[in-house]
């Protein structure tokens, strides 16, 4: 009960406080509080994240150092690769069939060949395990018998899985004839008859001493505890900074060898936390850098690390941070008082005309400007809401205003070929004439709407044609290439028949004799209804097409008018200005229309 009076009591002093007691309330309570709760998971997390930032830099350490061992091994790859390749190697170790002093003189050119190969940087020895048959396959030096080799190792079985592909062989202790013995690893792979691929002829072994990857681990500088190492699927030894141990098996248990082989690269801890490991596969082997070294060392640098950032951070940020930034709330929390009285006075002249008086009046001078800016973003939405529609009624009087001015161009030609056909001919066939006009005032009146569907368009261009060929004696002819599936489509009444118009009078009669041809052609293509309409007329000039979709004057031809109608109109039709006619003509070849409608317009 004291508690609830006690807060009554200070939320009663806090509402009659300045604006600067306020801010310094607000500050406290918003951000000095939160800012100590961050500051503290701060320090909780950012231990782990520079732990893990040093981990990242340390593996990159471990990945310069298995880039210069595969590019080492890529070296002595490369040799063995040479070998297999070379034809005379092959052809002679396949000879054991052959004389005595004919292996004798392959022998001489094969010890010139592995002799040259064997000078290649970081190559120790070559040597090739062949058919005991062969003459010189007990040479001791390069050539040995194949029956020499253990066939039940680990490392010969995986040799035979690898089908002839290098394997690398881990660091073991290797005799040589006329020289003390050294710790070597070795490129070992088989050799198959190329004639008969199942025979094995051999099996080449390319030597290379340990150093080759001691020296680089050996550059390695991660802690000064570290154990840098290098250990293969079988869990022995490769290479390690006591040469005592290698070939040996590794410390690493079998839960860290399957750690190891689950990606190229990664870090884990032992089960006690005391060591941290960090390691990276290296390509085309079974072999893993393994860096080992203590969690201390490790995470010490990032305690350390995160309480030097932290003392900064709490230092820079409740000196400067505090004095300045509640002054500075403070002065601008006086000046925005003062602003937002006078927002308000203004917003209620300016932007509550226009209401009744039924809204709630809201409290505190927020409050009132969020309710005087919420007044007027809803007058600003009715203007725009009435604009839109205007606009909207505009663009259909447009619309209609355009399709109206077809009608009376067409009416005039056809009445004045009815005048000539009487005339001519007399009233035997204008019945037939005058039927098909109506046929052709039916479907143009399209009971008062504006828009038909294809196939009501095609029907008034038949009428049309008709009419046309009546009169001229069947002089044109009409072909439609249409899909029955597009027959629905819908666009604005008369667009064709324009075109049509302009075909039959500017292109095909312009020709003697006045015959000719119009295709008309309808295809999909996405959301565009496209429509070619070609004739064979006599075409037209380059400079005339650049006219013929200006908007015209009054001087202009009705060609002209015709085809920037129908532009037009569509244009309004698909709400997309990427709609409308385009033409190519071509003199004395004719000319080609494109229509081109939004199909969802």
């Amino acid at each position: 009960m004291n508690g609830w009076r006690w807060l009554k009591g200070y939320l009663r002093a806090y509402s009659g406080a300045s604006i600067t007691k306020k801010a310094i309330a607000i500050y406290v309570a918003a951000v000095l509080i939160p800012g100590c709760l961050l500051f503290f998971l701060y320090y909780r997390q950012t231990s782990g994240i520079i732990e893990r930032e040093m981990s990242d830099s340390m593996l990159q350490t471990l990945n310069q150092a298995e880039y210069n061992i595969s590019n080492g091994l890529a070296n002595v790859a490369s040799v063995s690769d040479n070998v297999i390749a070379n034809q005379v190697i092959v052809e002679y170790l396949s000879s054991s069939a052959k004389p005595a002093y004919e292996q004798f003189q392959q022998f001489q050119e094969l010890e010139k060949l592995v002799a040259s190969l064997e000078r290649s940087r970081g190559i120790h020895r070559i040597r090739l395990f062949v058919d005991p048959k062969l003459t010189y396959s007990r040479e001791g030096i390069h050539f040995f018998p194949l029956p020499l080799l253990d066939s039940g190792s680990s490392w010969y079985r995986s040799m035979v899985d690898r089908n002839g592909a290098n394997y690398w062989r881990g660091t073991y202790r290797q005799p040589y004839l006329g020289e003390s013995d050294a710790d070597v690893l070795s490129a070992v792979r088989m050799l198959h008859d190329p004639l008969h691929y199942e025979t094995v002829m051999g099996v080449l072994s390319v030597d290379v001493k340990a150093d080759l990857i001691g020296d680089i681990l050996n550059r390695v500088s991660l802690s000064p505890s570290q154990e840098v190492f290098v250990v293969n699927d079988d869990r022995l030894l490769v290479s390690h900074p006591d040469t005592s141990r290698l070939g040996q098996p590794s410390d690493l248990s079998v839960t860290q060898m399957e750690w190891l082989s689950q990606s190229a690269e990664g870090r884990f801890r032992d089960d006690q936390g005391a060591s941290s490991f960090l390691f990276r596969r290296i390509p085309n082997t079974d072999w893993t850098i393994v860096a080992k070294l203590p969690t201390s060392e490790l995470s010490g640098k990032s305690v350390v690390l995160t309480k030097i950032s932290a003392v900064l951070l709490l230092g820079i940020g409740s000196v400067v941070f505090i004095f300045f930034l509640v002054l500075a709330f403070a002065a601008a929390a006086e000046s925005l008082n003062k602003r937002i009285r006078d927002m308000i006075r203004n917003l209620k002249v300016a932007g509550s005309a226009h209401f009744d008086g039924s809204l709630p009046k809201p409290k505190g001078d927020l409050r009132q400007l969020e309710g005087a800016i919420s007044r007027m973003v809803q007058t600003v939405h009715d203007l725009t809401a009435e604009s839109y529609r205007s606009k909207l009624h505009e663009r259909d009087a447009q619309l209609k205003a355009l399709q109206a001015q077809v009608d009376p161009h067409f009416l005039y030609n056809t009445l004045d070929s009815m005048n000539w056909m009487a005339i001519r001919r007399g009233a035997g066939e204008i019945s037939d004439l005058i039927e098909a006009l109506s046929t052709y005032f039916r479907l143009s009146l399209s009971k008062g709407r504006d828009v038909v569907t294809l196939a009501e368009e095609l029907q008034l261009i038949r009428s049309y044609m008709h009419i046309h060929n009546t009169r001229d004696e069947g002089g044109i002819e009409m072909i439609c290439n249409v899909e029955e599936a597009l027959l629905t489509c819908r666009l604005p009444k008369l667009t064709l028949q324009p075109i049509v118009e302009n075909a039959v009078l500017h292109g095909i009669h312009r020709k003697r004799p006045k015959r000719g041809t119009i295709a008309i052609s309808v295809r999909r293509e996405g959301t565009w209804l496209t429509i070619d309409i070609r004739d064979d007329g006599v075409g037209m000039p380059p400079e005339r097409l650049e006219q013929l979709l200006e908007p015209p004057g009054s001087d202009k031809a009705g060609e002209s008018y015709g085809i920037y109608n129908v532009h037009e109109r569509l244009r309004l039709f698909s709400h997309d200005n990427g709609a409308g006619v385009t033409i190519a003509s071509e003199p004395g070849r004719g000319t080609t229309v494109t229509l081109k409608i939004r199909l969802d317009a």
